[in-house]
């Protein structure tokens, strides 16, 4: 064997050994990336977020928008304001839905500045458009307009029963004046829910409207309503309503995020959902 072969034979060799040394050392210090290290790696579709972390990138989602607002003066007495307000929101996004979406309602005055906040939330299923209505605003100040800001959104992906199959069906609406002592004038009609589960609560809201702009609006609370069965409802306006409504909307809706409002026949509670 001739003395150049040697050295690169022993080249090879040495090449090698400091190849495994050095792959040795690079493996021991390298950190395996996680969904915990901060970092978009692996196939993370974002900082640890994604299919591979089992969860939904949050950041992706659109926020909750609001339509429309409206502010009704109720009363004055004493120096002292009444007004209803009522918002129109609606939820993009088609798999995701918010548990608790976090709210602060402003009541402006006519400079602009803000006469009333109150702090509050609302549930909102995914892809759903609903009615944000809150009575009872109280002010020592003319309102010109209210303003909805939304705060915060607790997202959960719905699996299993999705908002589809909850649906809760207007079955007739009707409007009366003066209908009864002490009532200036009431909507009342039937719901019917065509879902295979019996919902422990369901909220309706009813908005009137004269030429297509709300003049009035008002809410109830049915307590179990049974899968495949209707239910009457009743909602009153004590204080005088301004003209005759020529539209009404009634809104049912439940709240699928909470289990307990799933009850069985025999009153246990039905496990519907998985969200993460």
């Amino acid at each position: 064997m001739t003395r150049g072969l040697k050295q690169l034979i022993f080249g090879l060799i040495f090449i090698v050994i400091f190849g495994a040394i050095s792959f040795g050392i690079y493996r021991a210090f390298q950190v395996e990336p996680t969904c915990f290290d901060k970092i978009q790696n692996q196939t993370e579709e974002g900082v640890d977020c994604g299919k591979v972390c089992g969860n939904t990138c949050f950041q992706s989602l659109e926020p909750i928008r609001v339509l429309s607002s409206n502010l009704f003066k109720i009363r004055e007495l004493n120096g002292q304001i009444d007004y209803d307000a009522l918002f129109r929101v609606y939820n993009p996004n088609t798999k995701f839905g918010s548990a608790d979406t976090e709210f602060e309602l402003k009541i402006l005055g006519s400079a602009g500045d803000v006469i009333l906040s109150q702090a509050g939330g609302f549930y909102i299923l995914p892809g759903q458009t609903k009615y944000i209505y809150i009575p009872l605003l109280k002010t020592n100040t003319t309102g010109i307009r209210a303003e909805l800001d939304i705060r915060r959104a607790s997202w959960e992906k719905l699996e299993g029963v999705f908002n589809e199959e909850v649906r809760l069906t207007v079955k007739s609406k009707d409007y009366f004046a003066n209908g009864k002592p002490g009532v200036s004038a009431r909507v009342t009609g039937t719901i019917f829910n065509s879902s295979d589960f019996d919902f422990d609560k369901v909220d309706v809201v009813v908005v009137i409207f004269k030429n297509n702009i709300p003049i009035g609006a008002n809410k109830t609370e049915m307590r179990t309503l049974l899968s495949k069965s209707d239910r009457f409802f009743e909602v009153d306006w004590v204080n005088e309503v301004p003209e005759n409504p020529d539209r009404i909307d009634v809104e049912a809706s439940t709240n699928v995020f909470m289990n307990s409002n799933f009850i069985r026949s025999y009153g246990t509670q039905e496990k519907f959902q998985q969200p993460f």
